[in-house]
């Protein structure tokens, strides 16, 4: 639902969209700290609800609903690392930035609290951000809270200008 809601959204007030990707698994130079990710991936893992089928309609049906129309190759957790993000915004003559994705604890925490060094109004979207557990989504989103807006789809005219 948080999908309609925000393609609505951008639909209505011509919101410049633009998707950042990376690869799950990036490669780190430092042995010490390739070990140490490892281990936290691998915590995290164990922390992931069990594959379903449920799963996969659920990704099939979020991919369906995005539309991707301008993506940006990011290379770590922060979106900002090492890529062309902040320029392609700049581009846009904007400086507020709705967050939203998957891994709400690692990519969505560490590049609002990027976004905000940057000093963009940074407004993270909910329920279009998802991670392992329940519990750690929640968590998550209470840290962020403390340094940038967190709001929901349906709330989201309350922080853009008509």
């Amino acid at each position: 639902m948080g999908m309609d809601y925000i393609n609505n959204f951008i639909d209505k007030y011509k919101i410049p969209v633009i998707f950042t990707e990376r690869e799950l698994n990036y490669s780190v130079e430092n042995p010490e700290l390739l070990k140490l990710r490892n281990r936290k991936e691998e915590n995290r893992m164990k922390n992931m609800a069990p594959s379903s089928d449920y799963d996969k309609g659920f990704i099939e049906e979020f991919n369906k609903k995005i539309k991707v129309n301008n993506t940006v190759k990011t290379w770590k957790e922060d979106i900002f690392y090492r890529s062309s993000l902040e320029e392609e915004i700049s581009k846009t003559g904007r400086r507020s930035i709705f967050l939203g994705g998957f891994f709400t604890d690692t990519d969505i925490f560490i590049s609002s609290a990027n976004a905000n060094i940057r000093e963009f109004n940074t407004i993270v979207v909910s329920d279009i951000t998802s991670t392992y557990s329940e519990r750690l989504y929640f968590q998550s989103l209470e840290m962020i809270s403390q340094f940038v807006d967190v709001t929901d789809t349906r709330d989201l005219e309350q922080y853009y200008p008509v």
